[in-house]
């Protein structure tokens, strides 16, 4: 695997439905769960309220990592994402509705049928929504196969000039 430069991994954030939010509880007990996100303006946004187990552990412990990835139906092609960083919440109004307003554009885009929950209306003020502060940063994928002919690896599409 190769280092992704700065321009593939916001292409990747960006065209990426699912994340998983990876955290830890106070005896270092790992805990993942998958969710909708929004990249947007170099800062991770999730709707994600403080209940449950999730809840419990992150009120201890906002130190969370983030992993997306990507891959050819053949598995033979493929490139993941970890970023890691503090989760924080969201209560700046203005940022909410510009938040709200990326993500929305973001699933429309994605995913142009419906899907539950979609065009909610819930208040800003109600809105639970969080941001992870990124510290770190890192992508890979896999290295172009230059002996192949008959097909030109998806994840070339993730490299460019520049490596992180």
């Amino acid at each position: 695997m190769i280092a992704m430069a700065n321009v593939a991994i916001d292409q990747l954030l960006n065209d990426s439905l699912i994340g998983r939010l990876g955290m830890a509880d106070s005896d270092g007990r790992p805990y993942s769960l998958p969710f909708p996100f929004c990249w947007h303006q170099g800062a991770i946004y999730l709707r994600l309220a403080m209940t449950g187990r999730k809840g419990a552990i992150l009120q201890n412990n906002n130190q969370v990592c983030f992993e997306v990835d990507w891959c050819a139906a053949e598995m033979n092609d493929y490139a993941s994402i970890i970023i890691e960083g503090r989760l924080l919440p969201v209560t700046d109004l203005s940022e909410k509705n510009a938040v709200r307003t990326a993500n929305e554009a973001k699933y429309r885009r994605l995913r142009p049928h419906h899907r539950p929950g979609h065009g909610r209306s819930t208040a800003l003020e109600d809105l639970a929504m969080h941001k992870i502060v990124v510290q770190t940063i890192s992508g890979r994928c896999m290295e172009p196969q230059t002996h192949r002919t008959d097909h030109v690896p998806d994840s070339q599409r993730w490299l460019a000039a520049a490596p992180l």
